[in-house]
């Protein structure tokens, strides 16, 4: 049987298009666009915003990405560029892409090393996303010459990298003050700083908590407990024992980020060091699911998806040359777990019990 000989089958029914959805909701067909596409531009009652949806939905209406895109010579894409290997990054990748899903985008990720390098300048120039954030960069890197050689919107995420004039931050410096202030409300008077690579500006910031906090105490800083590392496990582990050798042995470590509080409280470990009877230990920011390890580690949270949220809207919603200059005060919370307690009365030669275990990350 040929196909001219074949019965008719059952004719499918048309797809609605917008047109279908406009006539039903009794609006033009724009407003349509602009109200599934959330368009903070289009000003409507809710009534007539609440109709377009209830049309879309009882018609089974789904909008045309693909043409969407090429009419308006769009990618339908949000870009997101972070640091690779940091666990704290996925609840910003999270707040992003909320907003992503409610501005019917897709979101597009990449990790980098601290600079960007040729495959993603290549992507950013190619159309492959409609804005970008980007999170992590290097001290040395220019966010000035970066943001020019791109085409599509860009907003730099907590941190103010070098040039750049468009950026969102949390306030870290509160972060680092509220963690420093609640050792020395246990008694500590000699607290270690385990602070972040030097020049970038989220360890600046958290520094400078650190010594707020110490200095509206009355307490001296001495410079040999404050330390730099880099942001991960391994670096945390690897300084803290340098740190513990030197004339001043410290009660107390405020790690100026979770990695490195993670890494430092390993180095404890091993070094027969129990947390929190010989060091109390406290960071800045909160790993995932650290509510449900048994002992969690105290930490000071920031709000990372409200974050993500913020700087997708801004570079969503600013014109593309405007400068963003905006900090996120709110969601700062210290969440108690069992990592610190008061100073205890320490025998005066108490030694440290030596062990091989120096690469040891995991318990």
């Amino acid at each position: 049987m040929d196909a001219s000989s074949r019965p008719p089958g059952p004719r499918r029914a048309p797809r609605p298009t917008i047109n279908d959805v406009a006539a039903r909701a009794g609006v033009d067909r724009a407003v349509v666009s602009k109200v599934l596409s959330g368009d903070p531009s289009l000003r409507v009652r809710d009534e007539t915003r609440e109709r377009v949806q209830v049309a879309a939905r009882d018609l089974g209406y789904r909008p045309n990405f693909h043409a969407r895109s090429l009419a308006r010579s769009r990618a339908g894409a949000l870009g997101l560029l972070m640091p690779e290997g940091n666990p704290l990054f996925t609840e910003l990748m999270a707040g992003a892409e909320e907003v992503a899903t409610e501005r019917d985008l897709l979101l597009w990720t990449a990790t980098h090393g601290g600079d960007l390098g040729e495959r993603h300048r290549r992507l950013l120039l190619g159309g492959v996303v409609d804005a970008l954030l980007v999170t992590g960069l290097d001290a040395a890197v220019d966010a000035h010459a970066l943001f020019a050689e791109t085409r599509v919107p860009m907003i730099i995420v907590n941190r103010r990298s070098k040039g750049s004039d468009r950026w969102v931050i949390l306030d870290d410096a509160r972060a680092a003050e509220v963690a420093t202030r609640h050792l020395v409300d246990m008694g500590h008077t000699a607290i270690a700083f385990l602070g972040g690579p030097p020049e970038v500006d989220t360890a600046e910031r958290r520094l400078d908590g650190y010594r707020s906090a110490m200095t509206g105490a009355g307490l001296p800083i001495d410079p040999a407990l404050v330390v730099h590392a880099a942001y991960t496990p391994a670096a945390g582990y690897a300084v803290v024992r340098p740190l513990l050798r030197g004339a001043t042995r410290p009660t107390a470590i405020v790690a100026a980020d979770a990695p490195l509080g993670l890494g430092a409280w390993h180095a404890l470990d091993a070094l027969g060091l129990r947390v929190p009877r010989d060091v109390s230990l406290i960071a800045v920011h909160r790993l995932p699911l650290e509510e449900f390890r048994v002992p969690a580690m105290t930490c000071v949270g920031l709000p990372l998806r409200l974050l993500g949220r913020r700087a997708a809207e801004l570079v969503l919603d600013c014109p593309p040359e405007a400068p963003i200059h905006e900090i996120l005060r709110d969601g700062i919370v210290l969440a108690e777990g069992a990592t610190v307690a008061a100073p205890q009365p320490r025998a005066p030669s108490r030694r440290v019990r030596p062990t091989g275990a120096v690469n040891r990350l995991t318990r």
